[in-house]
């Protein structure tokens, strides 16, 4: 555990962007249908905006939209691929 919160500690920025981006695909597919929440127009241009990381949520919310449980899932996984492969380009200033 102590390991996990060293690599989110040296890659903020990072986890940052990512913890944002993948939320808002998260937020954008489980307001798609007009009985959610946060139903409206905005959760299309969400879901445009996050397309790579929210097409397979979208996808399971299409075929199956009464649970959210496995979107949830799916995003949580789609979190660790993206802040995997932002800590991979984005390298954190150290101050000295």
């Amino acid at each position: 555990m102590n390991k996990f919160i060293k690599i989110i500690e040296d890659r903020k920025l990072a986890f940052k962007i990512s913890l944002f981006y993948v939320g808002l695909g998260t937020l954008s597919v489980c307001s798609v249908y007009p009985k959610d929440l946060f139903y409206g127009d905005w959760s299309l241009y969400g879901l445009l905006i996050t397309f790579p990381v929210s097409l397979l949520s979208f996808g399971f919310r299409y075929v199956e939209s009464n649970l959210l449980y496995p979107v949830f899932l799916i995003q949580l996984i789609m979190f660790f691929i993206t802040f995997f492969l932002l800590s991979l380009f984005i390298k954190d200033r150290k101050t000295v």
